[in-house]
């Protein structure tokens, strides 16, 4: 009876569990006994059962979050482990501040089918989440002591030598990271950097909680050496946006180093730091916020194809952290579900932005349903923190959000257009087509009137010009109604510019100048400065095209010379379209606008002498620079080869020679970095002349046809917006 009520303990030849030691060192243990491990380090191998698993919360059961510890990280992060606690505690039995929560069907659970049933729900621990979404998963999370167990072979901090370590730095265009520390910049700089960031990119993208991540952030640049991998990740992500905001007298002035070596030596620490962090296989939101951005500060200096498959890896991490379910459904607090709201509709943006530099459709399926995230809320950064105990209420006037929010709301407009593009059975190929040349102009008017008066009552007739962050909030909102209703009447509908209805021509030259002279006050008002860093990613290369053709064709167009003065400034504001001619748009819209200033000439030719603008002698002294080029590129070619360059239709053949130096023709873009990007063009400018249909006389200067289609082609292969 005794043996039968106390069997004997049966030890088996060979644990089912970790030793105390791999356990703790968070390695993967054999379960030989001794283990491998700790043999090959002499140490003791103690096998020692895991406590029982902990009881899973109810549905809506409140529990200790994110609140203020993932990214309040202020010791946890920054230090490397956990944050003090709270005054209110949670449960003494659990090992983390974060807890695993789920959404059951509608079902009990004594209903389920034991096996059968997936159950949706957020790992969380040690800085990390993960969801889990599939039946497999579900199962093998159940088998886990602690759910939290499965993110134990993903953390991004450990630093033991026998974790699994993959160097992913070839993603980022560098060298493989070092194992050794990184070169912080000086405490001092430090400060000023913060300051940058928080003064010019935070109100632009809101990717991060600055009341709760500044506590944490100057603790960790007092103690640089214990600094988590994941938050040394943020803080150089942080130290070169802030650069990449600084125009070169800024740089030299705020921070005492030239701005182009410094950015090089930040962007390069940042690059290490992310793949320190194990990036592509992170399940930490600091290491994604640190991802976004860095693709927000390296946007001019990755080619826009790179950049782009950079942002589908943050958007692959995000997903497979749930961000693309609303944390409401996933029984997530209400300041982790905001955060996350953030991070999740900016990374959509600027996938959709990136995507369209790299000739993909301006408006394209965002994919919204009704698990995704709900557009962040409206409201002060100071009214959203940790352990707030109910969702934030949306404020009813401008806030900090304000230009983000615009920008959502403008993202939400456009996936319900392209949604009910899709219902009506059209290929999402056609979009842009449609939209621009076959749709129903009057449905769509009625659309862009609806979304400008939604802007309006909700934000725009509050705005203050006087306040920096309201201006460029209406500037960008009336640039995208303006941008909107010039795509609805693209100039591509017309015959030729003088065959289209007055009306209409007068309408589409009015919203093109109207387009220009925002974009010039974006880069022209001094209290705008702080955000010019933004404005160099919103130029309206059709509405400027559009103008220069229309000045072309009829040189006496009103407002001809208010147009000429935007035409000026645009390209004084904008330099890279003076020294940058390998890309195809630079050399044909200067060509444009030379043809378009001749006609200006001699219309005002006898009525006053016209002095040449500088820029305009610019472009002529660029011109000539060129051609001498092309002519000795061809002698010398010719000389050697046989070959003669001067037409695209040639470049194949052309691209497999070399000229007497040796150097290969084909242009290779390097960046300030070093790095190169090629253009599929030869050195050559490239004959322009097909560009418009028909002689170039004066009488016949309105009856030629821009060839829209290959402008779109310039735009899609110089990889500009």
């Amino acid at each position: 009876m005794g043996t039968a009520r106390n069997p004997p303990l049966i030890v088996p030849s060979r644990p089912t569990f970790a030793c105390v030691r791999c356990s703790g060192r968070k390695v993967k243990c054999d379960r030989h006994i001794p283990c491998t491990a700790c043999v090959k380090h002499g140490a003791e191998c103690v096998f020692q059962p895991p406590p029982p698993p902990r009881r899973r919360r109810r549905p809506g059961a409140a529990g200790p979050s994110i609140d203020g510890r993932e990214y309040p990280q202020t010791r946890l992060q920054a230090q490397g482990h956990s944050p003090k606690e709270s005054s209110n505690p949670p449960d003494t039995n659990s090992r983390s501040h974060l807890s695993s929560r789920e959404i059951r069907g509608s079902q009990s659970s004594s209903s389920e089918p034991s096996g059968s049933v997936s159950k949706t729900q957020v790992i969380q621990g040690r800085g990390q989440s993960m969801l889990i979404d599939n039946s497999l998963w579900s199962r093998v999370v159940e088998e886990f002591h602690d759910p939290e167990d499965a993110l134990r072979r993903s953390s991004d901090d450990s630093s033991d030598a026998e974790t699994l370590n993959d160097d992913f730095s070839f993603v980022l265009g560098g060298p493989p990271s070092s194992r050794t520390k990184l070169l912080h910049p000086p405490p001092q700089q430090v400060h000023e950097l913060w300051r940058t960031f928080v003064e010019n990119v935070d109100p632009l993208s809101k990717v991060v909680h600055i009341p709760t991540l500044e506590k944490a952030f100057h603790e960790a640049a007092n103690q640089v050496d214990t600094v988590s991998r994941s938050f040394e990740a943020l803080m150089f992500a942080i130290y070169s946006a802030a650069v990449m905001s600084l125009s070169d007298v800024e740089c030299k002035e705020r921070l005492h180093e030239p701005r182009k070596p410094l950015r090089s030596r930040l962007m390069a620490a940042t690059k290490a730091a992310l793949s320190r962090a194990n990036f592509m296989s992170t399940a930490s939101l600091v290491v994604l916020q640190a991802l976004v951005i860095h693709i927000i500060s390296a946007r001019d200096m990755y080619e826009p194809r790179a950049l782009w498959t950079l942002t589908g890896v943050a958007a692959r991490l995000a997903n497979g952290m749930g961000l693309d379910r609303d944390g409401t459904l996933l029984g997530l607090p209400p300041f982790e579900t905001e955060l996350r709201r953030r991070v999740w509709w900016f990374l959509k943006a600027q996938d959709l932005q990136n995507a369209e530099l790299c000739g993909l459709p301006k408006f394209r399926d965002v994919g919204l349903s009704s698990d995704s995230p709900r557009r962040p809320t409206n409201i002060n950064d100071i009214e959203l923190y940790p352990g707030m105990p109910v969702s934030p209420v949306e404020s009813g006037s401008l806030t900090d959000m304000t230009f983000l929010a615009i920008r959502y709301d403008l993202l939400w407009f456009a996936d319900a257009r392209v949604a009910k593009f899709r219902h009506q059975g059209k290929s999402l190929s056609q979009w842009d087509q449609d939209f621009a040349s076959g749709g129903d102009k009057a449905e769509t008017d009625q659309g862009v009137k609806e979304i400008e008066e939604h802007l309006e009552k909700k934000y725009l007739r509050r705005c203050d010009p006087s306040q920096p962050l309201q201006l460029m909030s209406m500037l960008m909102a009336r640039a995208a109604i303006d941008t909107l209703r010039f795509m609805t009447h693209h100039p591509r509908r017309w015959t030729s510019i003088n065959q289209a209805p007055p009306f209409e021509r007068q309408w589409v030259w009015e919203v093109s100048i109207r387009l220009l002279e925002q974009r010039d006050m974006l880069q022209s008002n001094p209290s705008l400065n702080k955000f010019a860093w933004h404005a160099a990613f919103t130029m309206q290369w059709p509405a400027f095209i559009h103008v220069l053709d229309s000045l072309r064709a009829n040189p006496s167009t009103p407002d001809a010379e208010k147009a000429w003065r935007l035409i000026a400034n645009t390209f004084e504001n904008n330099m890279s379209m003076f020294s940058d001619s390998r890309k195809p748009i630079h050399r044909a819209v200067r060509s444009l606008c030379l043809k378009a200033y001749d006609a200006h000439k001699l219309q005002r030719n006898g009525v006053y002498a016209l002095q040449t603008p500088a820029f305009i002698l610019k472009l002529r002294q660029q011109q000539e620079v060129e051609k001498i080029k092309r002519q000795a590129c061809s002698e010398a070619t010719t000389a050697s080869t046989g070959l003669k360059y001067g037409t695209i239709s040639n470049q194949e053949d052309a691209a497999q020679h070399e000229d007497a130096g040796g150097q290969n023709q084909r242009f290779e873009h390097v960046n300030e970095h070093g790095s190169e990007a090629e253009h599929p063009y030869t050195i050559e400018d490239i004959d322009l002349g097909f560009l418009l249909a028909g002689d170039g006389s004066a009488d016949n200067r309105a009856y030629q046809t821009i060839n829209w289609e290959q402008w779109d082609l310039f735009l899609a292969d110089s990889k500009i917006n």
